[in-house]
């Protein structure tokens, strides 16, 4: 059966996949031949052919075109092989809450902006994942994802540090740029949930 429009994943989320790995790679960067495995995902990143996808994806993201979780799950293999993938991932999720948080507003209390920024969190996540990802809990900022897609594509946890960078960046960009974002627990290690805390420094 083929999925329903609202089920797949925006093409957003592959986009900044692929922009998250091209500026990670450098291309003065030395790679050693040692361990293929670690070298080849990573000469992925700094050839043209990472360009010429994103040029793609900017196309598909105008067209508003929407993968199969197949199809983002081969994009994201690419990157889980490699040794910096969380850095990765981070920046990816980075890059989805800069497009989609707005600035905040200074003129409102902090709780307001903390409580705007959160359901804009929750909304940017369903529309770009095509369904409901996580969600808080009780408290000033505890975000939690069970049966994580990011864990079901990547037994390592690495892969949920999109969340990490997209709370981060969230945070930093509507509410205060003081708040740091730390997860506390993972499904990988056998948690009930993955779960993400945030807290002012400073």
């Amino acid at each position: 059966m083929t999925p329903s429009l609202d089920s797949r994943i925006a093409a957003e989320v592959t986009l900044a996949l692929l922009e998250a790995i091209r500026s990670t790679d450098s291309p003065q960067e030395v790679l050693q031949d040692e361990d293929i495995y670690r070298t080849m995902p990573r000469k992925f990143g700094l050839s043209a052919v990472v360009d010429r996808q994103i040029e793609l994806y900017r196309s598909r993201v105008r067209k508003k075109v929407r993968l199969t979780r197949e199809e983002f799950a081969e994009f994201m293999k690419l990157v889980i092989k490699r040794p910096d993938s969380a850095d990765i991932f981070r920046a990816m999720g980075a890059s989805l809450a800069d497009k989609e948080i707005p600035r905040r507003m200074w003129w409102l209390p902090r709780f307001l902006r903390l409580r705007q920024t959160k359901k804009r969190m929750e909304r940017s996540l369903r529309r770009l994942f095509g369904r409901r990802v996580g969600g808080f809990a009780s408290g000033a900022f505890i975000f939690e994802v069970s049966a994580s897609p990011f864990v079901q594509m990547d037994g390592s946890g690495d892969a949920c540090e999109v969340i990490t960078g997209f709370c981060q960046l969230a945070l930093k960009k509507g509410v205060d740029p003081k708040m740091v974002v730390a997860k506390r627990s993972c499904e990988t290690n056998g948690h009930r949930v993955c779960r993400w805390v945030a807290e002012a420094r400073g």
